[in-house]
């Protein structure tokens, strides 16, 4: 679990990053497709496709649909005029609430154990 949160921030972290660097792109290039980014060699498409719909799910990028294009062709994107919402750190996973929730002790209470001793006698 904890894995797959690190993975999903790092996933987020290069998404938006790549969305800042596409900005600071688009401002001198726009409108732009995802094939013009990478063909730019701004980031590759993959990266860019990522940072694209990252951008438009937080109302940076702006869809422009071309019909009659080809299909690398038929979707430009330009700038809002938006910023970039903060990137905000994912809190770390923590347990205690369930344990809380079940009555389990963070600290394991000390119980008090019988003790035996061996006395040896020795000449």
């Amino acid at each position: 679990m904890v894995r797959r949160l690190a993975i999903l921030e790092g996933v987020l972290m290069k998404a938006h990053s790549n969305a800042q660097k596409l900005i600071r792109w688009l401002r001198q290039n726009q409108p732009a497709t995802v094939a013009q980014i990478a063909a730019n060699g701004v980031m590759n498409s993959r990266d860019a496709s990522d940072a694209v719909q990252y951008g438009v799910r937080h109302g940076v990028f702006d869809r422009i649909k071309r019909p009659g294009a080809s299909a690398n062709e038929r979707v430009q994107y330009r700038l809002t005029g938006q910023s970039l919402p903060a990137l905000k750190s994912a809190p770390v996973p923590s347990f205690d609430g369930l344990l809380q929730a079940w009555g389990i002790a963070r600290t394991p209470p000390r119980l008090r154990a019988p003790t035996s001793r061996k006395l040896q006698m020795t000449d």
